[in-house]
């Protein structure tokens, strides 16, 4: 994201609320062992999981996801060197959240239900406009899936 140092403290002030959240979260999980610290990049703190320490019940989760994004926290299901591109799509969450703030994930939300009872045949994942955003950000396929 290319901002003014101002706007970038803006952005993470905005961000914050999600960002705690976040960290809330992920802290949890890497004082039980389950996700390791992997460091930051831009702006995001980056956490990835730990396949060996990790429940089934969340090895089950991590199956259908390669990351995801909370505030300024992103969650890797693999190693940020083998995971690239799932980087640069969560990263656009993150600035996502920078421009939103709490807004992000509430408009998010309410996308999803709309889609699911506005237009019945569609993915609402699949056609989020954020998801949409983070996956031509990356570079990665945007499919049209039922």
């Amino acid at each position: 994201m290319t901002l003014s140092k101002f706007k970038k403290f803006l952005g993470y002030a905005w961000a914050a609320p999600v960002t705690l959240l976040g960290l809330l979260y992920v802290t949890l999980f890497w004082a039980m062992g389950w996700y390791n610290w992997g460091g930051i990049v831009d702006d995001g703190m980056i956490w990835e999981v730990n396949h060996e320490k990790t429940p089934s019940w969340l090895k089950n989760y991590w199956r259908r996801w390669g990351g995801h994004a909370i505030g300024n926290v992103v969650v890797l299901k693999q190693s940020i060197m083998d995971s690239r591109e799932t980087l640069t799509h969560e990263l656009r969450h993150v600035e996502q959240v920078m421009r939103l703030g709490v807004f992000q994930p509430i408009i998010y939300g309410i996308n999803l239900v709309a889609m699911r009872i506005g237009c019945p045949g569609t993915h609402p994942y699949y056609y989020n406009p954020f998801e949409v955003d983070a996956r031509r950000v990356a570079g990665q396929k945007i499919e049209v899936r039922k």
